[in-house]
């Protein structure tokens, strides 16, 4: 939601001060943006966007040593919440695709600048609820039985070989599949396809 002054709404969490502090600090030097809450655990960043409703959450993926309860989280606040943007930031790439599987609707590396942060901020805040501005929207009856199967393989996290294996087809095929499912869903890459796919609702 917007603040009474119109301000992008902003909740921050993470489980060290010093990061939540620093985001802070970088978010007070813009007066489009209010920080409305913060979070020290998963569990609590989910409490406080279901109370809260902010525009947007940055969320840490790694908590306590943990390397699930941060797309866990990101899960169920989307799941409540689908309007809230959720952007991703850790310094563990491998962590990103889950989040972005989760439903995250960007990741930042903890390396970002003043300005991506701020960007990105804008950027998430203004986009429409229903789909990413990244994508264009599908038309979910171009998509075969075959390519739905192959889908959802791909959510699942499984290679092009695995897909194969699983199917009964070869190899080439299932690349194949994958790149017209890439195509069709215009999308750069397989879990950008997959966010997409679950977006409208052919997952």
């Amino acid at each position: 939601m917007m603040s009474p002054k119109g301000k992008i709404t902003v909740i921050l969490a993470d489980d060290t001060l010093i990061a939540r502090e620093g985001w802070k600090k970088i978010l007070e030097t813009s007066e489009e943006i209010k920080v409305i809450g913060e979070a020290k655990t998963a569990s609590q960043a989910t409490k406080i966007a279901a109370e809260l409703k902010p525009q947007v959450i940055l969320m840490d993926l790694l908590w306590f040593g943990d390397d699930t309860a941060g797309w866990r989280a990101i899960k169920e606040i989307k799941m409540a919440s689908p309007e809230i943007k959720v952007i991703a930031v850790t310094a563990y790439e491998r962590l990103i695709r889950d989040a972005r599987l989760a439903g995250a609707d960007s990741a930042l590396e903890k390396t970002f600048t003043r300005e991506q942060l701020l960007n990105e901020i804008r950027e998430q805040s203004s986009r429409p609820n229903d789909i990413s501005s990244n994508f264009l929207t599908p038309q979910p009856e171009i998509i075969t039985d075959r390519e739905r199967q192959v889908l959802k393989l791909m959510g699942e996290g499984h290679s092009d070989k695995e897909i194969a294996q699983l199917l009964g087809i070869a190899q080439t095929t299932a690349k194949n599949h994958v790149k017209r499912i890439l195509e069709k869903l215009n999308a750069k890459n397989r879990v950008q396809a997959v966010s997409v796919a679950r977006t409208i609702g052919l997952m």
